[in-house]
């Protein structure tokens, strides 16, 4: 069994951490506050299918406690990777591979080189580097309900495993081979088409959300916010149709699977729990995009200066 540090137990992390471990992995987990010194004193407590799940993993705020590691996988939030990259290069051993599990663009993207909002200064692809780097799109709904407590909605999780220049490389396999027996990874060619089909839903369900603090169902019930819903899954397909990426025409699908969903998205939770949300990389980034594309985002526009302006006084 593999040496697996989790960095940044939030929901995913968490979710993840317990798996792993109940799988029989060595895992350490990175993380802080009241959820670390619980998970240190009680254990991770994993809720799933109305069973409860006692699983001890290691836990610590730093990474230099635990060593070189096998795999690393990052579950922290997309502003927050370059404040840890340093951290986290003493998890790493030569070939050590660290999986990006992240909403909103991710910061390999671009293969390393700057682009605003994602490493701006590098830092992340100095620190980590684009070649250990493999991308993760993670479909499974979960909430911290309690410090040291994480609660998994449903039974449908998967887990999208690619390499950033797309194909299915050796390491690939190997990981997914690795990790499938625990979690439902899934090892894909083409990582960046999954990116956008998840992007393409945060962007809508995270703008009418946050700005409504209503659960996705309850935005659903009025026929103008789905209206907006709506247009704004296409704006965003439009974006990623700019940069080669095309979507499948599945718009009213998405919004019918919306219309039942009580689960809050991250960055409501976020602003509920009063935690900066992840505005740059699953917001700002793409509309940044549709400009050096020339993609016009009328909508976008309008709810992201909207919210904007809401988190100056948050």
């Amino acid at each position: 069994m593999a040496r697996i540090a989790i960095y940044g137990a939030g929901a995913v992390g968490s979710v993840m951490a317990a798996k792993l471990a109940r799988a029989g992995h060595q895992v350490s987990v990175i993380a802080r506050g009241a959820h670390l010194e619980a998970m240190r004193r009680n254990g991770l407590e994993y809720i799933a299918d109305n069973t409860s799940d006692n699983v001890r993993v290691t836990a610590s705020e730093y990474a230099k406690d635990f060593g070189v590691q096998d795999v690393v996988i990052c579950t922290l939030k997309s502003h927050a990777i370059a404040g840890a990259a340093q951290a986290m290069s003493l998890l790493l051993g030569p070939d050590t591979p660290v999986i990006f599990a992240q909403n909103g663009l991710p910061w390999w993207y671009f293969k390393g080189q700057n682009a605003p909002g994602l490493d701006t200064h590098g830092v992340i692809a100095r620190h980590i580097g684009v070649r250990r780097t493999l991308g993760c799109i993670i479909h499974c709904p979960s909430q911290v309900i309690a410090p040291g407590v994480v609660k998994q909605e449903g039974n449908s999780a998967r887990y999208y495993l690619g390499e950033p220049e797309g194909g299915f490389s050796e390491r690939l396999l190997r990981l997914e081979q690795s990790l499938a027996p625990a979690l439902p990874v899934i090892a894909v060619a083409d990582i960046r088409y999954e990116v956008w089909r998840k992007l393409r839903i945060n962007v809508a369900s995270s703008l009418l959300t946050t700005l409504t603090m209503s659960l996705p169902a309850d935005v659903m019930k009025s026929a103008t916010l789905r209206q907006l819903f709506r247009q704004l899954l296409m704006e965003t397909g439009m974006i990623a149709a700019a940069h080669n990426v095309t979507l499948p025409e599945d718009v009213s699908d998405i919004i019918q699977s919306f219309s039942h969903s009580r689960h809050a998205p991250s960055m409501l939770q976020d602003l509920l729990t009063g935690r900066t949300p992840e505005v740059e990389g699953q917001l700002i980034a793409v509309q940044q995009l549709a400009r050096v594309t020339e993609v016009a985002t009328p909508m976008l526009d309008i709810l992201l200066a909207l919210l904007l302006q809401r988190l100056e006084s948050f």
